[in-house]
């Protein structure tokens, strides 16, 4: 386009400099003819701008995040003129296209149109638009371009993606039967601990020792504690969506796939999440999940939900410490998840900490603290390569 340009302007100059030095039908005609030809193709474009229809579709606009659905989109020349050149952009900063260039050029003859069936998927839980976000059209001549915003894009409600784990990397959770988890308390209890002076020796968990180079001792499910607890931060760190939209999803990927992981052993949890108040929901088995993940998925994140106030809300709640353990999902590793971390482990609380975070975090987590362990998730980390 660029190219044209210059050779039209130095067309024109031309044509000036005749009508100047020399005049004549010919050149006051080549002069005319050079002016009017942007004027026509502007014209033109504002025309196909008018006629031009774009018809898109999906089977649903209720998806789950990293799902591919199929996608449809027809472009249309309503038009008694060709068109030259139409290019589509599509949406893609939360979803992405399959199969599709979104630089190809289409032209389009006199009521003719163009259907494509491709895929979408998108990457991140909440509402927004996707599919295709502005039309670029050119004239014939390729001097001008005009640029529209889609008028009727596509408006999706995206839950969080379930991601399934057959054991938790790092944390020593062997496999418990359904009877352990309410009314038996005799098995040794799934979570391991540093040996400490006095355990019974039988109580050595002889595999999970060896892997980890130190000595570790079983606990029991009767011993004193029961169950597991969930919290999740629901703090927003931003108002831009391309910032706050991954770490929220990967936030909430990570808690359902640790309340999948138990409901499927049956092993009672305790979540806890703050919604305005602190909101804590109790679940034992699958069926008890899907009324969870339902919920959770419409969970709203706020400036005002502040992580240190959520804490400090679950730590005054004092079954807390009454569980084996308890799993926190959190955005960054503060002075406020310091101290619950090492009051829960006062407690005798095995504590596992997973913080979803790109870069460095604010301060500095080289600790070690007993009964607890930390592990940093990035928002594009697939789930079953780093907990599972």
């Amino acid at each position: 386009m660029k190219q044209n340009r210059i050779v039209f302007a130095v067309l024109w100059i031309l044509s000036l400099v005749g009508i100047s030095f020399y005049g004549g039908p010919v050149s006051y005609g080549f002069f005319a003819l050079t002016t009017l030809i942007p004027i026509v193709s502007f014209v033109y474009l504002l025309a196909v701008m008018l006629f031009f229809r774009i018809y898109q579709e999906l089977d649903s606009k209720n998806l789950v995040a990293d799902h591919v659905v199929p996608f449809y989109f027809n472009l249309m020349n309503e038009f008694f003129f060709g068109f030259a050149s139409i290019r589509v952009r599509f949406y893609s900063s939360f979803s992405s296209i399959g199969g599709l260039d979104d630089g190809t050029e289409y032209e389009l003859l006199p009521g003719t149109g163009i259907q494509k069936q491709t895929s979408l998927v998108c990457r991140y839980r909440g509402e927004y638009e996707v599919g295709i976000k502005r039309v670029e059209m050119q004239d014939y001549f390729r001097l001008l371009r005009l640029s529209y915003h889609n008028r009727e894009a596509l408006r999706v409600v995206v839950k969080p993606n379930l991601v399934q784990l057959e054991e938790l990397r790092g944390v020593d959770f062997p496999d418990v039967p359904a009877r352990d988890s309410m009314f038996h308390r005799t098995e040794p209890d799934v979570l391991v601990r540093r040996y400490e002076q006095g355990d019974d020796l039988r109580r050595i968990h002889w595999k999970a020792s060896a892997r980890s180079g130190e000595l570790l001792s079983r606990g029991y499910v009767g011993e004193e504690r029961d169950g597991v607890g969930l919290l999740m931060g629901t703090w927003r760190c931003s108002e831009e969506p391309k910032q706050y939209l991954p770490i929220e999803n990967k936030m909430l990927e990570v808690t359902l796939a640790l309340a999948l992981f138990f409901a499927k052993k049956k092993i009672s949890l305790r979540t806890l999440h703050l919604s305005g108040e602190l909101t804590e929901r109790c679940i034992f088995g699958m069926e008890q999940f899907e009324g969870y993940y339902a919920a959770l998925s419409g969970a709203e994140f706020r400036e005002e939900y502040r992580e240190e106030a959520f804490l400090e809300a679950a730590v005054a709640r004092q079954e807390l410490f009454a569980l084996r353990t308890v799993f926190l999902v959190l955005q960054d590793w503060t002075d406020a998840a310091e101290g619950m971390v090492r009051l829960l482990s006062e407690n005798h609380v095995y504590t596992v900490v997973y913080l979803v975070h790109d870069g460095e975090l604010r301060k500095n987590t080289g600790w070690s603290i007993p009964r607890a362990k930390l592990f940093q998730i990035r928002t594009d980390a697939d789930l079953r390569e780093v907990m599972g």
